[in-house]
């Protein structure tokens, strides 16, 4: 199934790694160190028009960043 994480960007829920909230993680600085080489790679894609509160990790490596919260990207993750 795909799963919205934002406007027209649509994820198969099989290459979900993990869902991570900003305000928790980011406080870890293995977080931090792990985001910065993927942002250096190029591997971030951000998908916010607000304050990003999330990020998705894929199996690709990939990471979107986006402003919906954590529970509720559980929540659609549920519904499948």
């Amino acid at each position: 199934m795909y799963v919205d994480l934002f406007f027209d960007c649509l994820v198969d829920s099989r290459d979900v790694v993990g869902i991570f909230d900003l305000d928790n993680t980011t406080t870890n600085r293995f977080t931090n160190d792990f985001l910065a080489e993927k942002q250096k790679r190029g591997k971030i894609t951000y998908f916010v028009s607000d304050i990003p509160k999330s990020f998705v990790l894929m199996a690709d490596g990939s990471v979107y960043v986006v402003e919906l919260n954590a529970q509720i990207l559980k929540k659609r993750f549920e519904f499948i």
